[in-house]
Formats: structure tokens, sequence, C-alpha cells
């Protein structure tokens, strides 16, 4: 039950639209299911780390204001460049029905991204201190804990992987012109999401 539990709260990400949506997205739509499976690796291992780090000890540097707002700084940068990119120059690579060659490159830039993406976004933190201490509370035992924590990381996997699958399934069928306009319309959410990342961390 305890396993249940965090699973299902992990599949409860879906509600949250963040950067990793779009970034995911757009990697399905570019370079195919390799590339989205590739991201979503990229995000939970991103995850993974960050819970690591929290476990830690280094939870009074993440709740530190003056340190989540550097964070959000490095993030809002990336999210700026990725964004700039894909609003003037969507490098449009699909034909119709066809497919993206992908090589071993493209594979680890994929991963790179995801992670990337996901680690400097502080909410992120915000979030596993806030699941690391409600299990601490709820669960004395350490193995408990790390089960209901393991079983969350599990649930968001398992929908990361689930959009990339319909996302993959969609691109066949999604023309060239309004593969563009997708692009750009990530770029300019990306955009958003680092103006957010910054007020709300302000």
């Amino acid at each position: 039950m305890i396993f249940l539990k965090g699973y299902l709260i992990g599949l409860g990400s879906i509600v949250f639209i963040g950067p990793v949506v779009f970034t995911l997205l757009q990697a399905t739509l570019k370079k195919g299911i390799g590339a989205g499976i590739s991201t979503a690796v990229g995000i939970i291992v991103s995850d993974i780390v960050a819970v690591a780090i929290c476990a830690l000890g280094a939870i009074p540097f993440f709740e530190d204001v003056n340190n989540q707002f550097w964070l959000a700084v490095l993030g809002s940068i990336l999210l700026c460049l990725m964004g700039v990119k894909y609003i003037f120059d969507p490098n449009i690579e699909t034909s119709v029905g066809g497919t993206s060659s992908i090589n071993k490159s493209d594979y680890s830039k994929f991963f790179a991204k995801g992670f990337l993406i996901n680690f400097f976004n502080p909410s992120v933190f915000v979030y596993w201190i806030g699941f690391i201490a409600y299990a601490q509370i709820e669960y004395k035992d350490s193995v408990t804990v790390w089960l209901f924590i393991t079983a969350i990381l599990a649930g968001i996997f398992s929908i990361d992987i689930a959009k990339t699958l319909l996302a993959g399934k969609l691109k066949p069928f999604i023309q060239p012109t309004i593969l563009k306009r997708i692009y750009q319309t990530i770029g300019i959410a990306l955009l958003f999401f680092a103006a957010a990342m910054i007020y709300f961390t302000i």
C-alpha cells in the first residue's frame, strides 16, 4: 500500500505543466520516441540527484532564499536560450510521415537537456524537500521512507514515458508547418516559465 500511495502521487505529477513537459514534447517531435525517452531519463536522473542532495543534509541550502534566487537565474537563462532558439530557429527536420535520424550524441544531448532543465528549477527541490519531510513524519523507519520516495519517482517516470509515447504516436500526422508553429509555441512557453521562475523566486 505504501508503494502504491507513492506511485499514485507520482502519477499525479501529470497535472503540473512546467518547462520539462515542453522540453519532453519538443524532443519527441523533433527526433522521435528515442529522444523523448532520453529526455525523460535525464529528468528522472536529475530528480534522483535532487532527492539525494536533500537527503544528505543539503535541505537548509535549498531553503535559503538567496540560493533559490541564483538557481532560478541559472535555470531561467537556460530556458531563455532554448526558448529563443525554438522561436527563431525551430530547425524542422521532419517530413510528413517521416522519422528524423538520431545518433548516439543526440541521445546524450537530450539526456543533458532534460537533466539541466529539471535540476535548475528551484521548485523541484522545494517539491522533494516537502515529500521527504512528509515521509519522515508519516513513516518512522528509513526503509519505508525510501520505499515511498522511490514509488513517487517511479510514478513520475511512468507519466513522462507515457507523454513521450503519446507525442511519438501523433508525430507522423503533424505537417511540417504545424510542427514549426508547435516549436515556436513551446519557445514562447519556455520564455514564460523563465520569467515566472525569476518572479516567484524574488
